[in-house]
């Protein structure tokens, strides 16, 4: 069996056991974050200077538990690890899977051969939007090879090899969406508070983030290995505006889907009245929106998400990429869309047409004009056929 083929089972099979997960944890109630600081014990990360990446993660990782603790008491929350100790990556998105988390942040510091290298970036799950994605996550995922049996308890994967990296290329998270909102408002918070040059927000292949089942994010403070960038993550006041930053985020995710509803934020979004609207190049005389039929039908809508924005965008606007969107707006946010359809088969061609252009695509659905959860949908979608 090529390498290949057997990965593309193994995405098949996770694929399978992650699409469980939705209903069980749409069960319970309160709010769980899991703060994850990365690397620890003998394993120290990236090393600058004068610092260590696993002391300013966890320095970095307290402050931030300490501001979600005084702000919102109701919130539980859970560290991988409280010490200066090793804890495998398995093993870190279990301990949020055990606790059936509702969040799961893991904290770290950049690093880079070029010296001039330099800012804070936030990542969710994917297959790579940027070379120097794809290369963070490969750094960060290295660090496998020094635990015991990591053959046995990452399938093979092979954080050197690009092949492995198939896996998230197949793998669509169903809190994608989820996990791009947190990382957006984190990302901002930190930009605000921290003083750090902007990389945005990308999709890397972090082993970390693969293995949990909740909306989560990785975080990269700033550069270690950059002298500017580490005066600022390695002193007391940058770590603490940094913390604050990503409390910021975290509270505008927590009072924009949870607070005073008592449940999952995925439900929450899933009944959601959203308003969707065609976006053509011309607009003269708009045809039926299919969003109608689908109400009148009763089945799942299925669209590919490809953006969002604060803003209305022109249809010219170059974040489009030259594609014909429709949007929906939700929350004040406008999402942006590429094709619909209520053949579910259909719109997996469409994102992997349009994956070239937005890689980090990832599937909606709507019934009856309001979002609904997309794995609810798919089950509809397959049961009806």
């Amino acid at each position: 069996m090529s390498c290949r083929l057997m990965l593309m089972r193994i995405a098949v099979v996770l694929l399978m056991l992650t699409a469980a997960f939705p209903v069980a944890m749409a069960q319970k109630k309160g709010f769980t974050v899991v703060i994850d600081p990365g690397h620890g014990g003998v394993d120290p990360g990236a090393l600058g200077r004068k610092s260590k990446e696993k002391d300013i993660n966890m320095s970095v990782s307290r402050l931030l538990a300490d501001m979600i603790k005084e702000s919102y008491p109701e919130v539980k929350v859970i560290f991988t690890r409280t010490k200066d100790v090793k804890i495998p990556l398995v093993k870190r998105a279990s301990i949020a899977n055990d606790a059936n988390a509702d969040l799961f942040i893991s904290i770290h510091s950049n690093a880079s051969k070029s010296r001039s290298a330099n800012g804070c970036e936030t990542f969710t799950l994917g297959a790579g939007s940027s070379a120097e994605a794809k290369a963070a996550a490969m750094y960060e995922n290295e660090v496998i090879l020094s635990e015991e049996n990591f053959e046995e308890l990452y399938k093979g994967f092979d954080p050197r090899s690009s092949e492995s990296y198939i896996i998230f290329e197949l793998i669509r998270s169903h809190d994608m969406e989820l996990s791009a909102d947190l990382a957006q408002m984190v990302q901002k918070g930190m930009v605000k508070h921290g003083k750090l040059k902007n990389r945005g927000v990308s999709s890397a292949g972090f082993l970390v983030l693969h293995r949990t089942v909740m909306p989560s994010i990785l975080v990269e403070l700033g550069f270690i290995t950059n002298s500017a960038d580490e005066n600022v993550i390695a002193s007391k006041e940058g770590q603490r505006r940094l913390a604050k930053g990503i409390f910021e985020g975290f509270s505008n995710f927590y009072l924009t889907y949870h607070k005073g509803n008592g449940s999952k934020p995925k439900n929450i979004e899933a009944g959601e009245s959203v308003e969707s609207v065609e976006q053509p190049a011309e607009p003269k005389q708009p045809a039926k929106s299919k969003q109608v039929a689908s109400k009148e039908s009763g089945k799942p809508l299925f669209k590919v998400q490809i953006l969002t924005s604060g803003k209305k965008l022109s249809n010219k606007d170059k974040r489009l990429k030259g594609v014909k969107a429709s949007y929906y707006v939700e929350k004040g946010t406008y999402k942006y869309t590429y094709g619909e359809s209520e053949d579910y088969n259909l719109i997996l061609k469409k994102r992997k047409e349009i994956s070239s252009k937005f890689k980090e695509a990832f599937i909606v659905a709507f019934m009856n004009g309001k979002r609904m959860d997309t794995q609810e949908a798919i089950r509809i979608f397959k049961n009806s056929k």
